[in-house]
C-alpha cells in the first residue's frame, strides 16, 4: 500500500477562519515533559525518550527526535510541595538531543520536586 502525501499552505475551518501552516510548524512545541518529585518517573511527555536524575534537584530531558540547533527555548515549572515548595525552577546544559531542569527550593539549595517543561524550536 503506497503512502499519500497532503500538501497544504493554509488550514481553513468552516467558522473559525485559516490558518498558514507555516505558523504551525514554527508554533508548535516540539517537546513537553511532566515527572515525579524524584525525577525518575515520567507522567507525560511529547518527543521525550527518557528522562534521568542526574543529582538531586536535577533532573535531564532526553528528546525522541534531536533538535536543530541548541539555541530552543524551554520553560519548566513545578508542581510539587512535599519537598518544600520550588522556589526556581531553571533550565541548563541545553543540547540538540537533551537538556536539564535544576530545581532550587525555599533556601535556594537543589532539591527534588516534580516538574514540567515545554520546549520551542526547529527540530532537526
Amino acid at each position: 500500500m503506497a503512502n499519500g502525501k497532503i500538501k497544504a499552505d493554509t488550514l481553513e475551518h468552516s467558522t473559525a477562519g485559516a490558518l498558514d501552516t507555516q505558523y504551525v510548524v514554527h508554533g508548535s512545541a516540539k517537546a513537553r515533559h511532566a515527572s515525579n518529585v524524584t525525577g525518575e518517573t515520567l507522567f507525560g511527555s511529547f518527543n521525550v525518550s527518557s528522562l534521568g536524575d542526574t543529582a538531586t534537584g536535577k533532573q535531564q530531558i532526553n528528546f525522541t527526535n534531536v533538535m536543530a540547533n541548541d539555541t530552543f527555548s524551554a520553560v519548566s515549572g513545578s508542581g510539587s510541595r512535599s519537598n518544600g515548595s520550588a522556589r526556581m525552577m531553571l533550565i541548563d546544559s541545553l543540547g540538540t538531543s537533551s537538556y536539564q531542569v535544576h530545581a532550587y527550593n525555599n533556601s535556594n539549595a537543589l532539591g527534588d520536586t516534580s516538574s514540567s517543561s515545554t520546549v520551542h524550536g526547529d527540530l532537526a
